[in-house]
């Protein structure tokens, strides 16, 4: 049941995925028959829920729950198993019908939506001239934020497996295949099928950030290494047939950033040592993929005519080739570098940047195995800056441009510019991102032990007085030592560590919870006194809906700070945080909360001659700001080239993982933001401003009355999901809650999401939308929805999403959970929001006038059927299989029940395409 529906991909003929889906499942279902006998697979035929919810009878469900209730341990660990390896192969299945159809839009001469081709031609239809659509695509700068977020609850094990079954699918739709090769071709598919049965799906060992840096990494050396220089290839192209002008050699408007490793909210196992050594394998990968590159290019340019420039660059290189001192260089390398002819001047230009990306290698490798410090290698001898590559390699693109040989040059050479731009020698800037208390904590110690008062004490205007002082006072302010506590230390620590790596490898940083003025100003203070000469951005978050309230002022409060408005020099990113105004006041309030602070914010930011980028902090689901990455950018408030936003989990894998999907991504970005930057929706009429105003307000209050006021709230959530067994879950290296203690409000809003997406009640994403649109249409404003509903992208959009989560509900099975796991008392409650549930059903569908849910959205009802079959099941079993283990102590729990509940997690994130 995926978030991401037709919106992003072409839609061809539902036969080719059905038919995939069956051969699928007919290989796992022989390969399981062969290792484990046919009794399991007749048990699970026996189980499967082929009929619709509205044809399951009353007496039809008693009959079922008791063959659930009469499973063995067992034998629901098996039946898990095989429908949770159904469900993934479902995915495989849907991913790869996806990108065929795209690619089979564009066999066909087809208009692709939200392709380069369809997007520019419609810009052009709108009367936009072809030099500003031009200069829009040059203004672009667009950042993908990896972060290491636990929503991907896959193995990475599994992951690879699932990209080798895709690719086996792709190698069968080739019609000039022999019959050899296609009988290699389905044997490496049933090997790889057969191969995922025997492996262990579970994560038996805790994630550190490390590893999470890892997984992250992995995509992009194996993928987006690959995908970036081919979309700009396929940009320039759009450019030149539309616009009549090609992109420059270096450009490129999609870069990436990444959280794995520098995001410390609330994650003590994020320090400055595991912050230096991801920074220190980031730049070790990046080095090897370009040793390679330029290694092939040294042998591809082998052309005598070149510039005059080009030959004396050549010359210098040879004469520090010759003086080199370089240990790592082998006598094959010293041998080939007499080799190579005077006149082939590329080539020797080449052999001095391969020479020394070894060496800047293998200076990385001895610093992540600590053999040695950064300060031990000369530094003319290594690379530091992207620059110092650039300049060489556009010196001969140039030449090849000016000698006639443009078509050398826009190979191979013209992909590792594009490269060195978008990926630097880092492959992606690292952010780091702490909690505003944490700062405060620090400037407390540090006036604290100089006498001075205590900063947490101070009022908001002696803060800011005493932070602007001292930021420009040339004297040093942190007494060395500095007597503190482990957790101020570390904070300093991270300064220190950030202040001596290359300003190339880091990003923002980040300041969750932030809420006041002085929250920026002291991490530019610390960032000044732990001697950071290039400082990394100052980012706040704005999270809570009270924050985004006063985000407005907070910044306008900034650029009012002579200091504040020289350091950052006319640029400012804020970054809004989706999951945690969703869990503060509802996905309607969230929603709307959003809207109206990008509005505001970008209207100030024009005041001040600011320029704003927008840091989208988006989960993968709609509860966290997920779904179609197209609509939700054409649905923001105002045109802006410049975006940052975060891909978490799950949906690093979902749009990455395949080099074809990874492309459509891009795309899809690229399009998007181009459209909504020259064609931005025209601004709610102030009726429809009033309608959300009120509306918000409504679901806020119902939102918050049950899970804020609602004694019994807590008990409800903690009994009828599996919230308090997601610790065995091993999906990622932090805590699910900031504070140990809390109640709802400090647990994050992944495993909050999560709890409710597996029970099928989501109840994050509809709550209080009943009442919103009930209390609407009691004001007289029934038409009126139906008009923003249709004319206003916004709202469209939210409530387009909050359909499709409907879609993916299911009072039935939330019903089960309730009965069977939620105390006798408190069951009426949880009969009272299914029946909340089911009413928001019916008001959605009487504001959209469907007669089903997604109505207009066929491919993502069939996406829907073909599942319900495979995971429904599942779901019975994992509330049977929660009951099994609650009854029991804690200390003599079954291995086999802590197993079967998380098979049943991984096959409810697959069948409901996320986790959190």
């Amino acid at each position: 049941m995926p978030d991401v529906g037709p919106y992003d991909f072409g839609t061809v003929a539902k036969d080719g995925l059905d038919k995939d889906i069956e051969m699928l499942r007919n290989i796992l279902t022989k390969s399981i028959e062969k290792l484990e006998g046919s009794n399991v697979i007749d048990l699970v035929h026996s189980l499967l829920l082929t009929q619709q919810p509205n044809e399951r009878t009353k007496e039809f469900m008693q009959n079922y729950i008791a063959k659930i209730s009469s499973l063995s341990n067992t034998d629901a660990l098996q039946v898990s198993r095989v429908l949770s390896h159904f469900l993934n192969l479902t995915n495989v299945a849907e991913q790869h019908h996806l990108i065929r159809s795209v690619r089979t839009a564009f066999l066909n001469s087809e208009e692709l939506k939200y392709s380069c081709e369809e997007v520019f031609q419609s810009l052009l239809n709108e009367g936009l001239e072809k030099d500003k659509i031009y200069n829009a695509i040059l203004e672009q700068n667009i950042e993908l934020v990896l972060t290491a977020h636990p929503t991907q609850i896959m193995r990475r094990t599994i992951i690879s497996k699932n990209n080798a079954i895709n690719e086996s699918l792709s190698q069968l739709e080739k019609t000039h295949l022999t019959s050899f090769e296609r009988e290699e071709v389905e044997n490496e598919l049933i090997r790889e099928i057969c191969g995922s049965w025997l492996t262990d799906e579970i994560r038996r060992q805790k994630m550190n950030p490390e590893m999470e840096a890892q997984g992250g990494f992995a995509v992009m050396e194996q993928n987006l290494w690959h995908s970036v220089p081919r979309f700009t290839r396929i940009l320039d192209r759009a450019c030149k047939q539309y616009t009549g002008r090609t992109l420059p050699p270096e450009f490129v408007n999609v870069r990436f950033g990444s959280w794995m490793g520098g995001d410390r909210d609330g994650n003590q196992n994020v320090t400055h040592e595991v912050t230096k050594q991801v920074v220190y394998f980031s730049r070790w990968i990046c080095a090897s993929l370009y040793y390679r590159e330029i290694d092939a290019l040294l042998f591809e340019l082998s052309m005598l005519k070149s510039t005059k420039k080009v030959q004396e660059l050549a010359a210098k290189a040879a004469q520090r080739r010759a003086s080199s001192k370089l240990k790592y260089l082998t006598t094959l390398y010293k041998e080939f570098k007499e080799g190579i002819p005077e006149k082939e001047v590329y080539r020797v230009i080449m052999a001095e940047i391969r020479d020394k990306m070894l060496f800047t290698k293998r200076k990385y490798e001895d610093l992540i195995t600590g053999q040695a410090h950064a300060n031990q290698y000369p530094i003319n001898e290594t690379y530091e800056s992207a620059s110092e590559v650039i300049e060489p390699l556009r010196a001969c693109y140039d030449s090849l441009v000016e000698v006639g040989a443009e078509e050398v040059a826009n190979g191979r050479l013209l992909d590792v510019l594009r490269r060195l731009t978008c990926f630097g020698l880092t492959l992606c800037k690292l952010d780091i991102r702490q909690e505003a208390s944490r700062h405060t904590d620090a400037i407390d110690a540090i006036t604290t032990y100089l006498g001075i008062g205590s900063y947490k004490e101070w009022d908001e205007k002696k803060r800011q007085e005493f932070l602007v002082q001292e930021l420009c006072n040339k004297r040093p302010l942190i007494p060395s030592p500095l007597p503190c506590d482990a957790n101020v230390q570390e904070v300093l620590d991270t300064f220190k560590a950030a202040a001596k790596l290359s300003p190339e490898c880091l990003g923002a940083y980040v300041i969750s919870m932030c809420q006041v003025p002085s929250d920026i100003l002291a991490v530019h203070l610390l960032q000044k006194e732990m001697g950071n000469k290039k400082p990394q951005r100052v980012v706040p978050l704005f999270e809570t809906i009270d924050d985004l309230e006063r985000a407005p002022k907070t910044m306008e409060n900034l650029f009012s700070i002579p200091w504040y408005m020289n350091i950052i020099n006319g640029q400012q990113e804020i970054m809004l945080g989706y999951s945690d105004s969703a869990k503060d006041a509802g996905r309607l309030t969230s929603a709307w909360g959003l809207f109206v602070a990008q509005e505001i914010l970008t209207k100030l930011c024009d005041q001040f001659k600011v320029k704003l980028t927008l840091f989208h902090g988006r989960g993968g689901t709609v509860a966290r700001g997920g779904g179609p990455s197209y609509l939700a950018i054409l649905s923001q408030p105002s045109g802006c080239p410049r975006i940052r936003i975060t891909e978490q989990g799950e949906m690093i894998n979902a749009h990455y993982s395949d080099p074809s999907m990874a492309l459509r991504t891009l795309e899809v970005y690229t399009t998007a933001t181009l459209k909504q930057t020259l064609l931005p929706p025209a601004p709610p009429t102030d009726k429809w401003r009033k309608i959300m105003d009120h509306m918000s307000k409504t679901s806020c209050n119902q939102y918050r009355a049950i899970v804020r006021d609602k004694p019994e709230f807590i008990r409800y959530f903690r009994s009828s999901t599996m919230q308090t067994e997601m610790v065995h879950l091993n999906i990622g290296s932090r805590p699910s809650k900031r504070n140990v203690q809390g109640g709802i409000e400090s647990l994050r809003a992944i495993p909050w999401i999560f709890s409710f997406t597996q029970n099928r009640l989501i109840l994050p994403v509809w709550l209080g939308v009943y009442e919103a649109l009930k209390e609407a249409n009691e004001q007289g404003w029934g038409e009126d929805l139906k008009d923003m509903n249709k004319n206003w992208p916004f709202f469209r959009t939210t409530i387009d999403l909050i359909e499709m989560v409907l879609m993916k509900a299911d009072p039935q099975i939330a019903s089960r959970y309730n009965e069977l796991l939620v105390p006798f008392e408190l069951q009426s409650f949880g009969e009272e929001l299914v029946e909340k549930l089911n009413s928001t059903v019916d008001a959605i569908l009487a504001l959209t006038g469907h007669s089903t849910l997604q109505e207009e959205n066929p491919l993502l009802q069939h996406f829907v059927s073909i599942r319900r079959a495979y995971i429904d099941p599942i779901n019975y079993i994992q509330a049977e299989i929660l009951r099994r283990l609650r009854s029991t102590h804690v200390d003599s729990q079954d291995p086999v029940l802590l197993d079967t509940l998380i098979i049943t997690f991984n096959g409810i994130s697959a069948g409901m395409k996320n986790t959190g």
